[in-house]
């Protein structure tokens, strides 16, 4: 595909092999941003989820930011038992 001029301020297209001309529809941001969550969730870097999916850098921190506030926080460990409680003996 090359760049082969624009129409009403949409870029237009045109396939080297068959010669096709057309206009290229970017993918949609909710499957984009999905996907920067699930890397995101990887712990995969900001740096290295902008070269995989092309989304700023600045657009992949903020939504490790907001993904940060709206997941839970890691729960209190709960109070050990001594042996005698687990076996359930008074």
């Amino acid at each position: 595909m090359r760049k082969n001029g624009s129409n009403g301020g949409r870029a237009k297209y045109q396939c080297a092999k068959c010669g096709y001309h057309g206009y290229l529809q970017p993918a949609a941001p909710a499957a984009r941003y999905a996907q920067v969550e699930k890397l995101l969730a990887e712990r995969n870097s900001q740096r290295s989820i902008v070269r995989a999916t092309g989304v700023s850098r600045m657009t992949v921190a903020n939504l490790a930011k907001k993904s940060a506030i709206s997941q839970p926080t890691a729960a209190a460990p709960a109070a050990e038992i001594s042996p005698a409680q687990a076996l359930g003996s008074t």
